[in-house]
């Protein structure tokens, strides 16, 4: 569009040109428009003086003194039709631009200025007798005449009550509060267009300020802890094992690998989990309900569906005394909690703190710690906060630590909510309404209970792999000996679950074969496993890292885990292999062998069994295995070399034909994948020292690897230099003295 601007006393003659007028509003809209220094227009104004005063130039406008040409004809006009006739004319227009075109139509445009009187002689002119009086001054509009109608809405349609609002102009700054349905009608305004503000002022770079507060307070906190922990160290450091640990082993596994933190009170692992559950449930669905709705909402929704019974139970749950913390404060950490942990620079600042902390005191839950935990670490600071003495014995036993954190995190959260609750509008038209919406708020996060995937170690690199299995021993020696990380039944649901979730397999090797048989010293010519005389491939059972951390880097603790008979007299090493580059460099396979996974490698891997299919499903049962172990164990080493002389001991024992294929063909499966009479099947090895008077206690999940393109420790290890080409890191193992 191509805009002119000009004075209305040179309005042109033609009353064609007259329907290319811009109606004074609309061109005040305009000219604001251009001038606003906040914006950019994509058109300009002929005979516009940038420097001359904007409010100047728009009242100059709004009262006709100025008039603004559309040369397009696309702007709203002053004639009601394409007749510039004064029947077309609209009302409401200033007076000074009315009179100008009645001057025009009547003829008298220009009248009241009289020629000169020319004389006869030649004298000067004479001036006429009679000047034309001075023309009325210009009538100047009221500057405060305009108004602006305010709305303020939560989502769902109610108003934001008494929320603070700001409209600000070039020449106006009103502020207020909205009423109890959020509305407000602004008077008094002086500019044409505002900017309006809904909610309270979020100052640019306030939120950054807020998060490097607390990022220091929590870098504080940290220093601490890590000073404190050298200083444990090193006077643990000077006294023999013996005397800094006893005997203390959780038979029946009834003590759990619980957090050395204790953020978060062990009950949670000994509540029943259907009733936290319920509980979180019910956390969710009223903030759920009330997203969309104001503050208060959420408040009376809580207390609506969380009664004094259901808070003072999850507050137990969570370690603290029930009666000194009330649901206003429950549903208060709720929502601090839940806008700390939708903000991600906040959520990962409290995970990263969380790992850092939980380092620190010698614990390596850092699967734990970094994630969903985010918000217990909230609830926990915040809610020890408010019960301070009154905490329970099974709080936190960091809480008084961490405390000082509980003003950062309601400062942070409070300037979050403003990210949610506080609108800003620019350009407002001012004789108007400006209605307006605020955000709903985040998503409410999850209670979490402690749970054995919470336990689980979840590390991706060698030095996190080391670094744990270090913070595992000063656990150990701490806690006065090994406690089992999982019960029965956890053991039981990982490995059904499988392997996807760990990175890293260990092996328990002894020193001597990492040079191989009979190899120069140093070579480490040898292999994970004993190579197969026929094909070469190396088959090796092992574990996880998961699963041995609670034994740290002692042998003997790993021998009885694993269920492997520990020679007091060896040096051993840990094996710690990448499982992911195993596959690519060495056609590693790994799995976790139960009845079902062995049948299956046995028939996709294994040569002669593609007809034995019934043979495999019979032999490979818990039924059968019993069986197995017992004709097994009365067998000689004769009886292990030759097939006769085998036989003949099966015959003895009362096995017909059927029963010696059956035998032979377990006897089979145990040559080609190390499945021996010990095999439970169920994919656990049994715990050599906790196992006894017949009953099997499950130590660790077991896996089994078999490597098609084995390579030697040298290559494995690069060299023992580790670095990107190396997927085998050997660590060195230290028996711990426990005392007898």
């Amino acid at each position: 569009m191509s805009y002119r601007l000009t004075e209305v006393a040179a309005l042109p003659n033609s009353p064609n040109e007259w329907l290319f007028l811009v109606h004074p509003l609309t061109a005040v809209d305009i000219v604001s428009a251009v001038l606003n220094p906040y914006t950019t227009a994509r058109y300009k104004i002929e005979n516009l003086d940038p420097k001359q005063r904007r409010n100047e130039v728009l009242e100059q406008l709004a009262s006709g003194e100025l008039v603004l040409f559309d040369t397009s004809g696309a702007s709203p006009g002053i004639f009601r039709h394409r007749r510039a006739e004064p029947e077309t004319l609209v009302s409401n227009l200033p007076p000074q631009l009315t009179r100008a075109l009645n001057d025009h139509w009547s003829g008298t445009a220009g009248v009241g200025i009289s020629a000169p009187v020319q004389s006869d002689s030649l004298a000067p002119a004479i001036e006429p007798a009679y000047q034309p009086s001075p023309a009325p001054p210009r009538p100047k509009r009221d500057p405060g005449f305009r108004t602006l109608d305010l709305n303020y809405r939560w989502p769902d349609g109610t108003g934001v009550a008494e929320a603070p609002y700001v409209v600000e102009g070039l020449n106006t700054y009103k502020e207020g509060h909205l009423d109890s349905e959020g509305k407000a009608r602004v008077t008094g305004l002086k500019d044409p267009v505002v900017n309006v503000r809904f909610g309270q002022p979020a100052p640019a770079g306030e939120l950054n300020i807020l998060r490097r507060q607390l990022q220091v307070q929590l870098d504080g906190i940290l220093k601490r802890e890590r000073d404190d922990a050298v200083r444990r160290q090193a006077s643990t450091d000077k006294l023999p094992l013996a005397h800094n640990v006893g005997i203390h082993i959780a038979h029946g596994f009834v003590g759990l690998w619980d957090s050395a933190v204790g953020l978060i009170s062990n009950n949670l692992t000994l509540l029943n989990l259907t009733h936290v559950g319920y509980y979180n449930r019910a956390l969710q669905s009223a903030w759920a309900a009330t997203r969309d709705g104001s503050d208060q909402a959420w408040v009376d929704t809580f207390k609506q569906q969380f009664d004094e019974a259901n808070k003072q139970a999850l507050v137990e749950a969570l370690g603290f005394d029930p009666d000194a913390i009330t649901r206003e404060q429950l549903a208060e950490a709720y929502e601090v909690a839940s806008l700390i942990s939708a903000d991600p620079e906040s959520r990962d600042m409290i995970g990263r703190f969380a790992v850092d902390f939980a380092q620190a005191q010698d614990s390596t839950e850092i699967s734990y710690f970094a994630g969903g935990m985010v918000l217990e670490l909230v609830l926990a600071i915040l809610m020890g906060a408010a019960a301070g003495a009154s905490a329970a014995s099974g709080a936190p036993r960091y809480l008084r630590k961490l405390a000082p954190l509980a003003t950062a995190l309601r400062n942070l959260a409070a300037r979050l909510k403003i990210t949610y609750q506080t609108r800003y509008h620019y350009n407002v038209k001012t004789d108007t309404v400006c209605e307006s919406t605020c955000r709903p708020r985040p998503d409410g996060v999850e209670v979490e209970t402690r749970n054995f995937r919470s336990r689980r170690l979840n590390v991706t690199t060698f030095e996190g792999a080391k670094a744990a299995l270090v913070a595992a021993r000063h656990r150990l020696i701490a806690r006065g000996g090994y406690t089992p990380k999982y019960t029965q039944e956890e053991l039981l649901i990982l490995a059904r679950e499988g392997l996807d979730n760990d990175h890293f397999i260990v092996r328990l090797v002894e020193e001597q074969h990492v040079d191989g048989h009979q190899q120069t010293s140093g070579s480490m010519n040898g292999t994970l496993g004993r190579p197969d005389g026929q094909n070469g491939q190396v088959r090796f059972w092992s574990t996880t890292l998961d699963q041995i951390e609670a034994s740290d880097t002692c042998p003997r603790l790993i021998a009885q885990q694993l269920g492997v008979e520990y020679n007091p007299k060896a040096t051993y090493k840990l094996a710690i292999i990448d499982r992911e580059k195993a596959v690519k460099v060495a056609d590693a396979e790994t799995i976790i062998p139960t009845f079902n996974n062995i049948k299956a490698h046995i028939r996709n891997n294994v040569d002669g069994y593609a007809d034995k299919d019934e043979l495999l499903d019979k032999v490979m049962t818990p039924e059968y295995q019993a069986t197995y172990e017992k004709l097994v164990e009365g067998m000689g080493s004769a009886e292990w070399e030759s097939v006769d002389r085998r036989n003949a001991y099966l015959v003895r024992q009362g096995l017909d034909a059927v029963q010696l294929r059956q035998f032979e063909t377990r006897f089979n499966i145990q040559t080609n994948t190390g499945a021996n009479q010990h095999f439970l099947g169920n994919g656990l090895t049994k715990h050599t020292e906790l196992s006894q008077d017949g009953k099997v206690v499950h130590g660790a999940m077991e896996t089994l690897t078999v490597e098609k393109n084995p390579q030697t420790f040298h290559a494995m290890t690069n060299g023992g230099q580790g670095g990107p080409e190396a997927y085998v890191e050997l660590i060195d193992l230290t028996p711990i003295d426990f005392g007898d």
